[in-house]
């Protein structure tokens, strides 16, 4: 989608004028760090090498499956130290600068990254890069580590592929290169150092022809030192720079097939998911079934039963009938008992309980001034009324009662499987349902994905072509000039060598 700012506007068709005109250091509250002046048409802005890293950071985590461009590396322990120590870190300023230029340009002619409004903020001078709202990492938590069961050919093929130039490009030339770069700078001061040797000597020298013939060949040396140091820069700038950048490259294109990978899993693992939810809302179902047949086929049963064997419910004597009155005028059998403790007479209210052994006590409606009306099972003793008293004792805290709230839901529980087995048939119906929802929308997310992956690696390959192409010969000018000037030198010292006469044996 295109930005309709200023800037956007101009980047379509200014694109390519993007600079980085100076870079300075500043020293603020005892550190110190280097300013980068970027100039984009009359946007002038200062940003920091953090602020390009946090930059490309956002882009990376807004667009997970586009080939973001690189920025260089970091400073390594090895170059903190040779700071540390007063040696001159301008050659490594003026990579960095080249390098984030390269980076900028990179971006305005990318067909979707130039169209970011971050990027036309970045460049924007009266934006501070510290108060921008950057977006947070990702919270969609991707497998890292997923062997997938049905993998795509073509994107498989690319995996391998992109895993072993990143490990050509970042283990063997990226370090073939910085070494045969650091072995030319040490040629270039032995070079220095013979040619000191030969001036010295040729000022020693009485004979003239091998005095000048000494100091031409010092000439040279000092020649030949100078040319290795310019190709050494030239291949640094030219060669080196641009080969890093191709290593980062690979390495950008492997994570973004890693980031597909994931997705992929993804999409795997919600599908594994999503037929065992099925299969286990099967098999609950086929319970319930059962359940409902079994339950109707008992209340037919039952409906036939009662209706054939059961008496009219007006021969049914009340139960009380069965049972002795005991009158309050006659001694109850705990008071003639010198063991039976009275003192826990207050909590008849609150040991009365439907488990209680007192259950069998009923107790009338009527006016609880006559005695009579209050009858007890002729069995009932007075240790069968203590045991019982002690046993629910219990519920009379709150503590307690709470231990009884709980007894009595796990009791639900336990008595009611078929309330459980609702709940979990609605739950699971619930889970099916979102799965099948997250399923089409990271289907359509891969699908997406795989067409942007597949044209960022296309238009990857065209530009690797073209780098690469344009690095070699760049590589083997270099060499070619490099050897031709040195010729042009040697070729005159062996003209001035073979001028001493010597005599005959």
């Amino acid at each position: 989608m295109s930005c309709a700012c200023a800037i956007g506007q101009a980047l379509q068709q200014h694109g390519d004028t993007i600079t980085i005109t100076n870079a300075q250091k500043q020293t603020i509250d005892k550190t110190t760090f280097v300013v980068y002046t970027v100039c984009f048409q009359e946007q002038v802005v200062k940003r920091r090498y953090s602020d390009f890293d946090s930059f490309r950071t956002a882009l990376t985590r807004l667009y997970p499956d586009v080939l973001v461009p690189p920025i260089p590396e970091k400073h390594s322990l090895s170059e903190y130290t040779q700071q540390v120590h007063g040696k001159d870190d301008q050659p490594m300023i003026d990579k960095r600068k080249r390098m984030l230029q390269r980076f900028l340009l990179r971006l305005a002619k990318h067909p979707r990254l130039c169209h970011e409004h971050l990027f036309h903020r970045f460049l924007e001078h009266s934006v501070s890069w510290s108060e921008v709202e950057l977006p947070p990492a990702s919270i969609d938590k991707l497998p890292s580590m997923h062997d997938l069961k049905e993998p795509n050919s073509r994107f498989a093929d690319m995996e391998t592929a992109a895993e072993k130039h990143a490990d050509l490009a970042n283990t063997r030339v990226d370090r073939s290169q910085r070494k045969a770069l650091r072995r030319m700078r040490d040629l270039s001061s032995d070079y220095a150092e013979l040619g000191a040797a030969y001036h010295m000597l040729s000022q020693n020298e009485a004979d003239g022809q091998i005095a000048g013939a000494m100091e031409r060949i010092s000439m040279a040396a000092d020649t030949t030192c100078g040319k290795t140091k310019h190709m050494v820069h030239e291949l640094e700038v030219s060669f080196a720079e641009h080969m890093q950048e191709y290593a980062q490259y690979t390495l950008i294109a492997k994570q973004v097939l890693r980031y597909r990978h994931a997705k992929h899993a993804q999409l795997e693992l919600i599908g594994v998911s999503l037929t065992n939810k099925k299969s286990m809302l099967h098999d609950l179902l086929q319970t319930e079934t059962k359940a409902m047949q079994i339950e109707n086929a008992m209340n037919n049963n039952n409906d036939t039963s009662s209706s054939s064997h059961s008496p009219p419910l007006s021969s049914s004597p009340p139960l009380s009938a069965h049972r002795p009155t005991l009158s309050a005028h006659q001694p109850h059998e705990h008071e003639t008992d010198p063991n039976f403790d009275d003192d826990d007479d207050d909590h008849d209210d609150d040991t009365r309980s439907v488990e209680d052994g007192f259950s069998a006590i009923e107790v009338s409606p009527s006016s609880p001034s006559d005695p009579s009306m209050t009858e007890y099972p002729s069995s009932l003793t007075a240790s069968a009324i203590r045991a019982s008293r002690d046993r629910y004792r219990k519920w009379s805290s709150p503590r307690k009662l709470f231990n009884a709230v709980s007894y009595t839901l796990q009791g639900m529980i336990d008595v009611d499987p078929e309330a459980t087995r609702r709940n979990q048939i609605n739950k699971l119906k619930e889970s099916v349902a979102q799965l099948e929802k997250d399923q089409v929308r990271v289907r359509q997310e891969l699908k997406d994905i795989s067409q942007t992956i597949e044209q960022e690696l296309e238009v990857f390959q065209r530009q690797r072509a073209n780098d690469l192409r344009t690095m070699m010969i760049a590589f083997a000018k270099m060499h070619l000039q490099f050897c031709e000037e040195n010729v042009t030198t040697w070729q005159k010292a062996r003209e001035q060598v073979d001028e001493i006469q010597t005599e005959s044996c």
